[in-house]
């Protein structure tokens, strides 16, 4: 509750250019100008948790985000790495019902571009997938495929869902990874989190959703060991300064 009343905070105070440009793109009928600058709104938050923690954030290598067409799969921890993830992957969301409880957190994703994929029946998740669809013809979506918070620096095993719509749709999928978020529960200052890039990965190579499912799986549980290890050292590094 607390990460969420300082959104709205700042939604109000650092951020209100971003907000009152937006507005005023909406207001005029410029729907990119509008995502635009939301999408520049969200920077504010990362750099103000970033100032408040004195956390390093190092990306390790290039992440080169496909503009459009494409899922972008990324592991979720808690709700302190969304401002990270805006920060460094700068891209709209798929997002499930529960954001929808976050007030201007919710509002702001969805005037950023955002979707909300609701799969409380086979008609809501029909119309969710056409959306997605319809959407990717203009950009691309952050997605958490392991369906929840994991408050935890491991991988859980990806959901069905997301990844047999990627298989069925022929949608490729770019893949990133983050690590250190938890260290805040250990550390209140001085922390690191670090960001790899794992490239666009082609449904189409497998010959079933399950294949795709166990290959991302593994992709991302061995590269996550070892962007662990590259994060804790420089935190330990960064402790010693």
């Amino acid at each position: 509750m607390k990460v969420y009343l300082r959104i709205t905070l700042l939604v109000f105070g650092k951020a209100s250019p971003y907000l009152i440009r937006g507005l005023y793109r909406s207001l005029t009928g410029n729907k990119e100008a509008r995502i635009k600058e939301f999408l520049e709104g969200t920077k504010i938050w990362a750099e103000d948790v970033l100032k408040i923690t004195k956390t390093q954030l190092i990306v390790f290598n290039e992440i080169s985000v496909p503009e459009k067409g494409h899922m972008i799969f990324l592991n979720h921890v808690n709700e302190m790495d969304f401002p990270y993830d805006c920060y460094v992957i700068r891209k709209p969301f798929l997002a499930n019902q529960v954001i929808k409880k976050a007030w201007f957190a919710y509002w702001w994703m969805v005037a950023m571009g955002s979707q909300v994929f609701d799969n409380s029946k086979a008609m809501s998740v029909a119309v969710s997938v056409k959306n997605l669809i319809e959407g990717l013809k203009t950009t691309s979506y952050i997605v958490y495929p392991e369906g929840k918070n994991t408050y935890s620096e491991e991988i859980l095993p990806l959901k069905k869902g997301m990844v047999k719509i990627a298989f069925d749709q022929k949608i490729p999928v770019f893949v990133a990874l983050k690590s250190g978020v938890t260290t805040y529960q250990n550390y209140q200052k001085g922390n690191v989190v670090g960001y790899m890039g794992l490239g666009v990965h082609d449904p189409t190579d497998f010959s079933s959703w399950e294949e795709f499912q166990t290959y991302l799986n593994n992709l991302m549980q061995s590269k996550k060991q070892e962007l662990d290890v590259m994060t804790e050292a420089e935190r330990i590094k960064l402790s010693k300064v």
